[in-house]
């Protein structure tokens, strides 16, 4: 089944239900989890004096994020590390996926509006429009708590 997990990581309530979705999914194929966060510096670039950075609070917040994730799926039994790259997030999450020949790419989806996401777009769609692997965009159910029934393991005959 999955043996390299890519999941697009943020701490963000969509990317927490992406979480447990490649959790499950790593439980059941034994697969190695890379959780990947992408900080974006248009979107976080500080100009002082001339200089620009993205400021350290961002940084060190994205790698908390990150390694909670990591602790949670190690704590389930399953192989994980993580990284962080900076540019276009969905440029940077097919690149990756490229790099460490993925199976499966998870992310969240963030419930927009038709405006937002013509303006923002969306990392899920573009990813979408050249994947390098499937691309499982996981989605909150509104009646449950997470929208993952449970898989039952079978045996090989």
């Amino acid at each position: 089944m999955y043996r390299n997990i890519l999941l697009a990581y943020d701490g963000s309530p969509d990317g927490r239900e992406a979480l447990v979705q490649a959790e499950k999914l790593a439980s059941i194929s034994g697969a190695m989890v890379h959780v990947l966060a992408i900080l974006d510096p248009s979107e976080n670039l500080l100009v002082v004096e001339g200089m620009s950075f993205i400021p350290d609070n961002q940084r060190f917040g994205m790698q908390s994020a990150l390694d909670a994730g990591v602790r949670r799926l190690q704590c389930a039994g399953c192989a994980a590390a993580n990284d962080i790259r900076y540019g276009k997030p969905a440029e940077q999450i097919v690149l990756f996926a490229r790099e460490m020949k993925a199976d499966l790419i998870v992310v969240g989806h963030r419930d927009q509006g038709a405006v937002a996401r013509w303006l923002n777009g969306s990392v899920g769609a573009t990813i979408l429009h050249h994947p390098p692997c499937s691309v499982l965009i996981a989605v909150k159910s509104e009646r449950k708590k997470s929208n993952v029934a449970p898989i039952r393991k079978t045996q090989a005959r």
